[in-house]
């Protein structure tokens, strides 16, 4: 504890004393009030836009970060009470690349985005993109990434002349969660070039972080407060139509009403109520071949569950207390009907976030009740860092009453410790669980030190997860060992220790290589009572070239000591020593051309056989309307008597038709043969008004060995409106 102690104040200090060499003095804007109405079409002519400051002079971010931008862009910014107005001009050559026409693609097509931190802390912020062809795209940032999921009301509209294209938007106060005193906001503004395969970027970020980076913005120097955004109340109600029909079972059909609404309750905190939610128009899961002894992370797809989802993530790469799927969700991906949700987020001082969420799942004749309820709690110390606090509770009810010893409980503290310039961090955590009966050995204690240069990137990190630390509402896919013998799911407690070196080679001249990238990584597992059991070490090397084609190399060898038989194959593989060793090679073609391509192959020891992967994809871009693929995973593996061989396939098919930027149909075929599964989903979209949309969703599930039949089949129409009042 005392070396702890002593590594932290050291730390703390080196946040301190941090020279970034960022100077953000040179990247102001001060913003005045708006002469006039303005009409958003794209066409920047009206008078409002005259006389205003330009932010000029971009910078390239990627694939050099220390050259000013030949293509010439032009920013300007105004506001009134109600928001803020942004208007661009993208001087090009008219040679756009467009990817789609539906929204949350931003980083694809030619581009036009913002970044704004209206807290100015460095820790939290938004993004509201727009490609050539109008299609938006907005985003939440938090130090855990980039969440494009989050969708709020904001205007954009493009236009295209004969040197440049157009960019107006308007971004509402209500959107936004700010200090309506501060009278300084973080910028940055984006542009995206496909074409020369170019980032360029206001405000200068370092080629190794995400254009994103709210280390890295320049000011908003506002000429009066914005105010506080007024009455922010937004309901959301939504009526479903669903007809379902399962083999052996009759027809089910159902109507349900439901809705959200999100109350602003300060200009920096928000109330998210949701009642008989219903998720129809997600799309569904895409399917994976599952050749490990532990089950596969999934991501979340509802929307209710993704917005602000970062302030309760915790823990350590996938080992995370909380995981929204434990939620309205089986272990089979079906639903369980969710009753209420209320989620509490937002600022409740310029340094403090908190989240807070209240769910409950109904009773059914398949499952009992369930409450799920969460604390978190974020506060910043020095510019880029934080400290955080969780508190996860489970409890289960027969109709209205909590059965006494039915709980899962789990709560830690956090340290996200970084330098200014995000180059070094120090994360450190530790998490205890409580349920009835265990009260030993149920503790998650992780840490990891990162850096982030130009050249060299790496990381060491360790944790240790013992054998009565449960997750009820989170994701561990390594405590639980099953035996295929004895048909038992046997928890054992692990240490993993876990470190990756990266080197970066960015060439001076002029060949067609953007830059090399040659690693390596190593992770190694310990288990209570068994210690060292397996060990995983991967030599790679990938090229990036400037035409946006990749080039990627692998070599792997994996150490394992089986503690049980691993049931993959008819015959279970023997609880003994394995030691594999395999290749890969993968080459990605040029992404800015209308017919791609990915094809990646692995050829190598698997257990007691060898194990050949095929795996291609082929998609066609009928700019900007269609994009159409195909792919393919094949699994050839072979196994010596009395194992068996085993063959796997899983293909898909998807098209995509935008009709427009608000009307979409999109349908995803999965063939896999593992889950003897033959998927169907198809959705048509319609955004009728700002965040209001009709979905009509068919899915259709085969079974795909023996006789080939409907497992189960379900269509749904769903509307919801957004009402702000």
């Amino acid at each position: 504890m005392y070396r702890c102690l002593i590594i932290f104040v050291l730390f703390t200090s080196i946040l301190k004393s941090q020279d970034t060499g960022f100077n953000p003095d040179g990247y102001k804007y001060q913003i005045q009030s708006i002469k006039g109405k303005i009409e958003i079409d794209g066409k920047l002519d009206e008078i409002s836009w005259s006389g205003l400051q330009l932010a000029t002079d971009f910078w390239l971010q990627a694939p050099v970060d220390n050259k000013r931008a030949e293509s010439r862009t032009e920013v300007m910014l105004t506001h009134d009470d109600s928001g803020l107005y942004i208007g661009a001009r993208c001087y090009d050559n008219r040679q756009y690349v467009v990817q789609t026409l539906k929204r949350d693609n931003f980083g694809e097509s030619d581009e036009f985005g913002v970044v704004i931190d209206p807290i100015n802390k460095k820790t939290n912020g938004f993004a509201f993109g727009v490609n050539v062809m109008g299609a938006q795209t907005e985003v939440l940032i938090s130090p855990e990434g980039s969440d494009p999921s989050w969708d709020n009301r904001w205007s954009v509209a493009t236009a295209r002349e004969k040197d440049y294209w157009s960019v107006e938007m308007f971004i509402p106060f209500k959107t936004l969660r700010f200090n309506a005193d501060n009278m300084e906001w973080g910028i940055n503004f984006i542009r995206i070039e496909p074409g020369t395969n170019e980032v360029q970027v206001w405000c200068p970020i370092p080629r190794q972080f995400e254009f994103t980076d709210l280390g890295y913005l320049g000011r908003i120097n506002w000429d009066r407060s914005p105010g506080k955004s007024g009455t922010n109340i937004s309901v959301i109600p939504y009526s479903a139509f669903r007809t379902s029909k399962s083999e052996n079972t009759p027809s089910d059909t159902d109507l349900e009403i439901g809705g959200d609404a999100k109350i602003g309750l300060t200009n920096s905190l928000n109330l998210d109520l949701t009642l008989n939610p219903d998720f129809s128009q997600v799309e569904v899961d895409r399917q994976v071949t599952n050749l490990t002894r532990f089950s596969i992370f999934f991501p979340e797809r509802r929307q209710f569950f993704i917005e602000n989802n970062d302030i309760f993530r915790f823990g350590q790469g996938a080992n995370q207390p909380f995981y929204s799927r434990r939620i309205g969700l089986d272990p089979f991906g079906r639903t369980v009907p969710i009753l209420y949700g209320a989620r509490l987020t937002g600022n409740v001082t310029e340094r403090t976030r908190i989240g807070l969420f209240n769910i409950h799942s109904r009773t059914t004749d398949q499952t009992l009740g369930q409450n799920f309820s969460a604390t978190a709690v974020h506060h910043r110390i020095g510019k880029r860092s934080l400290l955080k606090g969780l508190f996860l509770n489970r409890q289960t009810y027969d109709g209205s009453e909590s059965l006494q010893r039915a709980y899962s409980r789990n709560g830690g503290l956090e340290a996200d410790l970084s330098t200014e310039d995000g180059k070094w961090q120090v994360q450190g955590g530790y998490l205890l669980s409580s349920k009835d009966g265990f009260s030993e050995d149920n503790q998650h204690l992780h840490g990891g030190l990162f850096y982030n240069g130009t050249k060299f990137r790496a990381f060491v990190q360790a944790q240790h997860v013992g054998e009565n630390y449960f997750t009820d509402i989170g994701f561990n896919n390594r405590i639980n060992n099953f035996n295929p013998v004895t048909g038992e799911v046997v928890r054992i407690g692990y240490s993993q220790i876990g470190n990756m070196f990266n080197y970066y080679i960015f060439p001076e001249n002029d060949g067609p290589v953007n830059f090399h990238w040659s690693g390596i990584e190593n992770f190694i597992w310990f288990n209570e009572g068994y210690g060292l059991t397996e060990w995983y070490n991967r030599i790679r090397h990938f090229i990036f070239f400037k035409n946006t084609s990749q080039l990627r190399f692998r070599l792997n060898n994996h150490h394992v000591d089986l503690i049980f038989p691993f049931g993959i194959t008819d015959t279970p593989i023997p609880a003994e020593t394995y030691n594999m060793t395999e290749f890969n090679i993968q080459y990605n073609t040029d992404v800015r051309k209308k017919i791609q391509n990915t094809m990646f192959a692995v050829y190598g020891e698997f257990y007691e056989g060898t194990k050949l992967t095929i795996n291609t994809n082929v998609s066609y871009r009928a700019q900007p309307w269609g994009n159409f693929s195909v792919g393919i995973e094949y699994n050839d593996i072979n196994m010596p008597d009395p194992y068996g061989d085993l063959n796997l396939t899983l293909a898909t098919g998807r098209a995509e038709i935008n009709f427009s930027t608000s009307l979409f149909w999109t349908t995803f075929l999965q063939y896999n043969t593992q889950a003897d599964n033959f998927n169907v989903n198809s959705r048509l979209q319609w955004r009728f008004a700002p965040m209001s949309d009709l979905f009509l969703v068919y899915t259709d599930n085969y079974r795909i060995e023996g006789m080939f039949g409907s497992k189960d089949r379900n269509i749904a129409i769903k509307l919801n409106y957004w009402l702000s009042i």
